[in-house]
């Protein structure tokens, strides 16, 4: 998808989507940028060919190949799954990233063996995801993508019913991904060469109402990034792409435009 003039910005989505769940984004980002959005391999409501599995590293390949395919190098945009594979091709292909903006990133930050706050969030995450997949495993897939989107969000139970209908469509059309993702292959940890060779400038957001593991998560990524800047949205929990898709869109788009206004100077 691709709409607008100006700074191209390629939205990547994270899991249990696909491109459309950039539907109110595209409208005020298209009207002072340019606006690119993908379906990473396997999401979606159509089939994939099945030659490559459903992983991180397949994911952040793809989106490697897309960069060098594109014309011009773009911004990258990405929320919660997409933030390792934005970080890591950003570190693969600085050349082809003009910048980053990631909402809530997830992706392994640190050895699973390692003890500390991120592990104990993690586990408390965990711990609300639990039963969504216990449900998906039994084959009730809809409800697992109900209640999983529940407590990622924050939301109570029941309240998925009350998000927008496209939203819904967006999740439920992608309720078969919820088990590839869960038994993926490891993703390796960002190593600190990685996120060294990133340098392009960055923006981290993180809800002020968000589970700690994004709080803590975003804390991470800012800080291994040289002159990363570290943003906490107000009101908001790790839903708001799609709870308050205008505030986000406002705040990439402050960004990005900051950014080709001090290059003029």
């Amino acid at each position: 998808m691709a709409v607008g003039l100006g700074a191209p910005i390629l939205f990547v989505h994270g899991a249990w989507a696909d491109h459309r769940i950039w539907c109110g984004f595209w409208q005020p980002v298209s009207q002072k940028a340019k606006f690119l959005a993908i379906t990473q391999r396997h999401f979606g409501d159509w089939k994939w060919p099945d030659d490559k599995p459903f992983a991180r590293r397949v994911h952040t390949e793809d989106l490697i190949d897309i960069l060098d395919a594109l014309e011009e190098p773009v911004h990258l945009a990405g929320w919660s799954y997409a933030g390792g594979i934005l970080l890591r091709a950003a570190a693969t292909k600085p050349e082809r990233v003009l910048s980053l903006a990631i909402f809530e990133p997830s992706f392994e930050c640190e050895p699973p063996t390692e003890s500390g706050p991120l592990k104990t969030a993690r586990e408390v995450a965990w711990n609300r995801l639990e039963p969504a997949y216990e449900l998906a495993e039994i084959g009730d897939l809809e409800r697992g993508m109900r209640v999983g989107l529940e407590a990622v969000y924050g939301m109570q139970a029941g309240e998925f019913s009350e998000l927008h209908p496209d939203i819904q469509k967006v999740h439920l059309e992608n309720r078969h991904t919820m088990l590839p993702d869960l038994y993926a292959e490891s993703a390796e940890p960002l190593s600190f060469q990685e996120f060294s060779n990133i340098s392009c400038p960055t923006l981290i957001l993180y809800g002020e109402k968000s589970l700690d593991q994004y709080r803590l998560m975003a804390e991470y990524t800012s800080e291994n990034i040289g002159g990363a800047k570290l943003v906490m949205v107000p009101s908001v929990s790790h839903g708001a792409p799609v709870h308050r898709p205008d505030l986000l869109a406002n705040a990439i788009l402050e960004f990005i435009l900051g950014i080709a206004a001090a290059r003029r100077k």
